[in-house]
């Protein structure tokens, strides 16, 4: 029925991966695929939408995508499938074992037998679960949300990016609970009910001898600090955030063309150009 549509503003859209985010009038941001759409989505197009929950990651995702104030009819864009997806990776040296073979069990094993609207972030993330040193080799880092106060991740980096010059980890500092409003997600302390946890501050010693403290929450901060010192020293590596909605989190250590490159099949979380 026309009268549960709701209106809202194109804010990107990745036509090589054909998905993208309409803005709502009232803020909320809703990720759609160009299937849904009644036209080729550009950025910017005013728009009228269904939502409903996603099949996927939980949360909402667009139904239907129509132009608003038109019932002019476009032939919307068709995304490239999974094999497709997966053979651009796989010319960029990325998950290069991910055979015909090893796709069939991990179907089997993880996906219920069957990949149904299973997105590319979901195949490799399972894909590299199962092989830790081909996801270090790859350049492949991983963590939910909140992780283990023992966790070097600084040295984890170090072991996926050769000869860089990355901080050194010296100690961590556990932040402590507060009350401060209702519990977010995984940010709630499971053995302290309605409390959540201040970020920890993690100790560092840069590659010029200096010392600093970084407040932490997320892996975010620590990876915003090991490509800062990246640039710094004039490395052209860099960590890639994918888009995993923030219940975890993902990077891919790529050089600036390649990450370019990707970008046509990956769902970075940030446009690889606003990395630099």
């Amino acid at each position: 029925m026309v009268d549960d549509l709701l209106c809202g503003r194109v804010t990107s859209f990745r036509r090589e991966q054909g998905f993208g985010v309409i803005t709502l009038d009232d803020g909320r941001a809703v990720k759609f695929d160009a299937s849904a759409c009644t036209m080729v989505p550009e950025e910017g197009a005013v728009v009228r939408l269904r939502v409903g929950p996603a099949r996927w990651g939980g949360g909402e995702k667009a139904l239907h995508v129509e132009p608003r104030g038109s019932s002019i009819l476009f032939v919307p864009a068709t995304p490239p499938t999974l094999d497709q997806q997966i053979a651009t990776l796989q010319r960029e040296h990325l998950v290069g074992a991910l055979s015909e073979h090893v796709m069939t069990q991990l179907v089997a094993d993880v996906f219920g037998g069957a990949l149904g609207d299973t997105t590319l972030l979901a195949v490799i993330d399972a894909f590299y679960a199962q092989d830790s040193a081909r996801a270090r080799h790859d350049g492949y880092l991983r963590r939910g949300r909140r992780f283990p106060d023992d966790a070097d991740i600084l040295a984890e980096i170090a072991a996926m990016i050769p000869d860089a010059a990355i901080p050194r980890q010296l100690s961590w500092t556990r932040g402590g609970p507060i009350e401060a409003g209702p519990p977010r997600g995984n940010d709630q302390d499971p053995a302290e009910p309605g409390l959540r946890k201040t970020p920890g501050t993690l100790h560092v010693r840069l590659p010029d001898g200096s010392d600093r403290a970084v407040d932490v929450e997320s892996l975010d901060d620590i990876v915003c600090l090991v490509n800062e010192t990246l640039r710094s020293a004039g490395d052209a590596r860099r960590l890639y955030p994918l888009d995993t909605d923030g219940v975890w989190h993902a990077y891919l250590v790529l050089e600036a063309d390649r990450a370019k490159r990707l970008a046509s099949v990956l769902p970075f979380a940030t446009p690889p150009q606003a990395i630099n």
